[in-house]
């Protein structure tokens, strides 16, 4: 239980980032530490146990293990309901709906909706106000707004901590955005005097008092303050952002990336809205509490609704006898969307052909780089996915992200599989994409990178190549691709073949195919062969990745 006393704003869970990553993580603890005590120990022996499953992200164990644990655990499982720490570890009834892996948006909108501060998880006295449902009145905000930045989230909308401050959010934000259009000055400069403006307002007694420490930093000056507050809500309305998402009722407008209602989903937004109840419940004991969190028809959703889900697949026209249960309603109605799913692929896939979206792909590296779109990381894996289609001559490319029924990019691919598969004739090639940089790109990536392209080549009859992609790489990252190429490892399949590139390398790479017409997959093969066998011939690392550069202008013969 946290007891919230300084709290001002309402929060989000930034650990992790994404939402579905806890999905795995809740699985080993359940599979290894069920029906024990939450304690030192077993946090230890968690994380322990964590750091070395296929999926961890990270070679660097923690210097607090016991609290890197508690991270995990105790903020977004624990509060959504999905396991139970008290007398014992313990999965629930939402938290076994999750790991079944079916229709885990649905799973996650339901716990989202049901979070509220107060709770008895989330202590906070009453003279502070709070009465609130965050990511329920945030739907809601989207769906007045019509849409709204991640910015405008951050600014104005974490400070809704009861939700009768709702119009007056709106109205805020309403004047914000009139205010920065009629601004004839820096419009980046304008937004952040509003945002220091409003911070001051936020927390003027602890300014008043002069309580300006943090705990990110033992300085404590006003300018300190203000902009480790603004890092803290630009946190939170990433977060929120990120788990919302994960609901799929909202997604991103494709010129702006301003976060919308799914154009598909606002049937259901719509019951949400109207149903759900905007004031916090009041729980006598925690036991009544985690009684209505951890069961998963406590909160109900319009695709619960029997003559709802009849309604849509009687629009696509898919049959289904009238005995059926609601959840084998709801089974063939997620088929059904799969299925669009991957037809909107494959109408990508046709449009991405002859380097018609050439220009729109350029322009969203641009974008991505300067950190203009929701999700970099996504939609840099995305984007990939796309120029690498886009050069043709593969047999197949598949991206292992995920997208929602409208298109967009939805999840980044899961921590087991390569980012990118693309297979051609007598070859296979993987992608890992990143955005990370420094001693972060080789601790997160470093060891996933080639355990995906050993496990693709212990099972492939055919050479497997592996193109990393970063902003920039990382001088960690480059010796040890360098030296990997250079060392038989049983684990990998004996000598990796990792061709490490910048973005604007690889930007150069696909012009280079536009404009010398690629057209033979053999020379794809020939060229990274050439840069392996460089490799092997080469000083060191530095040597090498400058042949990398000068090789790239001349990769199509």
């Amino acid at each position: 239980m946290a007891t919230l006393n300084k709290t001002k704003t309402v929060f989000a869970f930034t650990s992790p980032r994404t939402i579905e990553k806890i999905i795995p993580e809740i699985q080993v603890l359940i599979d290894s530490f069920a029906g024990q005590e939450w304690n030192t120990e077993t946090q230890i022996a968690f994380f322990h146990k964590l750091f070395n499953s296929e999926f961890y992200e990270g070679n660097k164990m923690p210097d607090n293990i016991s609290l890197a644990a508690r991270d995990r655990i105790t903020r977004a499982p624990k509060a959504l309901g999905f396991i139970d720490l008290k007398p014992n570890i313990a999965l629930t009834g939402v938290g076994k709906k999750l790991l079944s892996g079916k229709r885990t948006n649905e799973v996650i909108a339901k716990q989202l909706f049901k979070f509220q501060l107060p709770s008895p998880y989330h202590k906070i006295p009453d003279n502070r106000g709070f009465n609130v449902k965050p990511y329920l009145e945030l739907l809601r905000l989207v769906k007045v707004l019509g849409n709204i930045s991640k910015m405008e989230i951050a600014i104005f909308f974490l400070q809704m901590t009861h939700h009768k401050k709702f119009n007056s959010v709106v109205s805020a934000i309403k004047k914000f955005r009139n205010d920065k259009s009629k601004h004839k000055g820096n419009r980046k400069t304008f937004t952040d005097g509003i945002f220091t403006k409003e911070i001051l307002k936020v927390y003027a007694k602890e300014i008043k008092v002069n309580d300006l420490k943090t705990r990110e930093s033992c300085e404590a000056t006003l300018t300190k303050f203000v902009n480790t507050k603004k890092s803290n809500h630009n946190d939170y309305a990433d977060a929120f952002v990120r788990y919302l998402r994960a609901t799929q009722f909202i997604s991103f407008d494709k010129k702006t990336f301003r976060m919308i209602i799914a154009p598909s989903r606002v049937a259901e937004v719509d019951y949400v809205l109207k149903n759900v109840e905007r004031n916090a419940k009041k729980f006598k004991t925690e036991a009544n509490y985690k009684k209505y969190l951890f069961n998963p028809n406590s909160l109900l959703l319009l695709t619960d609704d029997r003559k709802y889900l009849e309604k849509q697949l009687e629009k696509l026209s898919v049959e289904f006898a009238v005995t059926e249960s609601i959840e084998s309603l709801k089974d063939l109605l997620e088929t059904t969307e799969k299925e669009k799913i991957s037809a909107v692929i494959e109408e990508t896939e046709v449009a991405l052909k002859n380097y018609k979206e050439f220009d729109d792909i350029i322009d969203m590296f641009g974008k991505i780089q300067k950190k203009e779109v929701p999700d970099p990381p996504l939609y840099l894996e995305w984007n990939i996915w796309r120029a690498i289609v886009m050069i043709n001559f593969a047999k197949q490319v598949r991206g292992n992200f995920t997208l929602d029924l409208d298109g967009i990019p939805l999840n980044t691919a899961l921590g087991n599989m390569p980012d990118i598969e693309a297979e051609y004739d007598g070859f296979k090639m993987i992608l890992e994409v990143t955005m990370s940089s420094g001693n972060k790109q080789y601790e997160m990536e470093g060891e996933p990178v080639a355990r995906h392209f050993g496990k693709i080549q212990k099972n492939s009859t055919v050479p497997v190549y592996c193109l990393f992609v970063a902003p920039k790489i990382s001088e960690g990252a480059l010796a040890h691709f360098f030296n990997l190429n250079r060392m038989n490892t049983a684990a990998y399949g004996g000598k990796t073949r990792i061709v490490p590139m910048n973005l604007s390398q690889f930007i150069s790479f696909i012009t280079i195919a536009k404009d010398k017409s690629f057209s033979n997959s053999n020379f794809l093969k020939s060229y990274f062969d050439d840069v392996i066998q460089k490799n092997l011939s080469m000083g060191d690392e530095t040597v090498w990745s400058q042949q990398i550069h000068d090789s790239i202008p001349e990769w199509v013969n």
